[in-house]
């Protein structure tokens, strides 16, 4: 399983949709990758020659795979899906070949690629498209080699899958996924093929949208030497020095001060000022089903910038999800606006209410950007 731990990483690492450079090296390669809103924005390392060899075009300076497509999309009046399509081939050639290698290296760092004027290539796509169309299942296997990976969904799924839009058959093995069954046991208990439905847990595993952890091993039982300890060497063990209890009682006073003081003190015009400037929205609907996660799925492809999802209990492995309209500075303010809620988002029976969604719980990618 440390086999695939690199393209876990890196995956998580998509998954974050944060501005950020990407290496990815291989015993025949390597490329550089920089990366904005889960799109690659640059791409050195693959041959530009072979995009140039493709386009029928004559050489270009160009070191970087898509600045060069841009360009010698303009300069040829090359419809920008043929240059930038001829880019993705070559690109998805080089990450097949590293998530093939079992030598491959991962380096990540938070430097940003130049945002760039033109067509982009979203990195979640070129992956998924690459493990789905290798029906040998050979790529799934270098992501998955155990089949007794436990799978769960990643904090940003709902908003990380949506934009795929993959089947209906898909979306109902994705939404079944809970966190406490592997990828071997919901490949097998599906309707579907069995290594169809591997290939989709691996291909949602390489992009981040899925989490794969490492089967547990059962705890081997320790054989403990048998130790004759006298009685009296017993209860001196087991005392503690009256200044060591007397130490600790004092920590514990000095620390139930200052939590009272956090928690009682400053003054109300301060307390005033952060009650308007929170993050309210409108709950329109709440599921934990698989048909309800694709129901919320369907509106969120409809209403993107209005609707994000958050989990119902964010401390904990729930799989239940509330759909939430709007972000608003108060609650006087979201409930002013419950009025102005499509009724088509709104499913039938559900009574609409106000919350407030911490910071634990909201999605940066909710409101505005995505794919």
């Amino acid at each position: 399983m440390q086999d695939a731990n690199r393209i876990w990483q890196f995956g998580r690492w998509i998954a974050r949709r944060r501005p950020g450079s990407a290496r990815l090296s291989w015993t025949g390669g390597e490329i550089s990758l920089g990366v904005r809103d889960g799109r690659i924005h640059s791409a050195e390392g693959p041959d530009v020659g072979d995009l140039v060899d493709r386009l029928a075009c004559e050489p270009t300076d160009e070191t970087d795979l898509l600045a060069a497509a841009r360009e010698l999309g303009r300069r040829y009046r090359i419809p920008e899906t043929q240059a930038m399509g001829a880019a993705k081939e070559i690109l998805q050639r080089s990450l097949h070949d590293w998530l093939m290698d079992p030598d491959r290296e991962l380096d990540l760092d938070d430097t940003a690629p130049d945002a760039v004027e033109g067509a982009t290539i979203s990195i979640t796509h070129a992956l998924v498209e690459l493990v789905l169309a290798d029906t040998s299942g050979e790529v799934a296997h270098r992501v998955l080699p155990d089949r007794n990976a436990v799978l769960q969904r990643s904090p940003a799924f709902l908003e990380l899958y949506a934009p795929l839009r993959l089947s209906e058959e898909a979306d109902l093995i994705v939404a079944g996924i809970t966190g406490s069954a592997t990828a071997g046991d919901i490949a097998d208990g599906s309707n579907h093929n069995a290594e169809e439905v591997l290939r989709l847990e691996a291909a949602l595993v390489a992009t981040g949208i899925l989490e794969a952890a490492e089967p547990e091993l059962p705890a081997a039982e320790l054989d403990w030497p048998s130790v004759d300890v006298d009685d009296d060497e017993i209860v001196v063990r087991r005392k503690l020095p009256v200044w060591l209890i007397a130490a600790v009682a004092g920590l514990l006073i000095v620390i139930v001060a200052v939590l009272a003081l956090v928690l009682f003190g400053g003054n109300d015009d301060d307390r005033a000022a952060v009650e308007g400037s929170g993050d309210w929205g409108v709950v329109v609907e709440m599921g934990c089903e698989p048909q309800d996660l694709q129901r919320m799925l369907r509106k969120r492809n409809l209403e993107r910038k209005a609707l994000r999802t958050v989990k119902a209990d964010p401390t904990n492995g729930d799989t239940c999800f509330r759909l939430i309209w709007g972000s608003f500075p108060s609650r006087e303010a979201a409930e002013a606006a419950i009025d102005g809620v499509p009724p088509t988002l709104v499913e039938d029976g559900f009574e609409m209410h106000v919350i407030e969604v911490s910071g634990d719980e909201a999605d940066p990618a909710a409101l505005g950007g995505g794919e």
